[in-house]
């Protein structure tokens, strides 16, 4: 059985980066912070990436802005003119596991802000014929009345709601688009998915079918974010877009897609706190926080 290893390093373009919030207590904003540290430690964390693929004895790819790339990217922004460089670089990552697919028999993606702490073989641990593996991000979403009335409210006060890439977002739209598609939902479990890391095998990958009726769904995802009248408060509408995470949770609804979630160790989501527990086997670094991750390395002799 092929095994696979890949990560993507698109250097977004200065221009070309939308604008997201800063951190809480910083003041430069989260995109621009994402592009210095990447462009720093690029190469560390490409590093420790080949060292882990080769360690568990498998192959690895680093995808760079080279012309399948751009030609890519060409064609979606003739395609779909609304989508941002970013949107676009999260729906070709996903185009990679495709491709790769044709090749290799078990996959596993890893963002280039992910650094393996281990020798242990991800695919020793995962039996991806049970499911894909990825983790269930919390969406920090109170789907009840009084709750969406507050938000509601706040929204009319002073037009904050939440970023549109945040978990509460992809919560609302892919609920929304789930619901429109005549999918079933509960609300008090909705999952919503973090791609960072994704263990998946090429059955799952035809069963996700994902970029099938692609053009509709992001018609669809328009057309809720464009509806004059609208079920949901403006609030809600205001966080819907063209997300790669929120697809993901609608296919993964609508094609009955095994899951196995990945526990914290597989996936330890590093975002405001500075700590990286002991039993760690991937860190996902939301907080671009590298030097902090290189420091535990060098401390721990990993």
């Amino acid at each position: 059985m092929k095994q696979v290893i890949y990560s993507l390093y698109i250097d977004i373009s200065t221009d070309e980066l939308d604008y997201q919030p800063p951190f809480p207590g910083e003041k430069e904003s989260k995109n621009d912070k994402a592009k210095r540290n990447f462009a720093e430690h690029a190469d560390w964390l490409t590093m420790r990436q080949k060292e882990y693929a080769k360690s568990i004895g498998v192959d690895y790819f680093l995808f760079e802005n080279d012309d399948r790339w751009k030609a890519y990217k060409e064609e979606y922004q003739t395609k779909y003119p609304f989508l941002t460089v970013y949107n676009i670089v999260n729906f070709y990552k996903i185009h990679l596991m495709y491709e790769l697919a044709k090749d290799y028999e078990s996959i596993l993606y890893i963002d280039l802000d992910v650094t393996p702490l281990t020798t242990e073989s991800f695919f020793d641990k995962w039996d991806l014929d049970r499911g894909i593996a990825i983790f269930k991000n919390f969406s920090y979403v109170d789907p009840e009345e009084n709750a969406v009335k507050k938000e509601q409210e706040r929204f009319e006060k002073f037009g904050e709601t939440h970023s549109i890439r945040s978990p509460a977002a992809k919560w609302w739209n892919s609920l929304a688009m789930t619901i429109e598609l005549g999918g079933q939902v509960n609300k008090n479990d909705h999952p919503v998915f973090n791609t960072g890391i994704v263990g998946i095998n090429r059955d799952y990958l035809e069963k996700l079918a994902y970029f099938d009726e692609f053009d509709d769904m992001l018609d669809l995802m328009s057309e809720l974010k464009d509806d004059e009248y609208s079920m949901y408060p403006d609030y809600v509408k205001e966080m819907f877009g063209w997300d790669n995470e929120t697809l993901w949770s609608v296919k993964v609804n609508l094609n009955d897609v095994k899951i196995q979630w990945l526990d914290k160790k597989w996936h330890y989501f590093m975002d405001s706190q500075k700590i990286i527990p002991k039993a760690t086997k991937l860190v996902h670094t939301i907080s671009k926080e590298f030097d902090f991750v290189r420091e535990h390395c060098e401390k721990n002799n990993l």
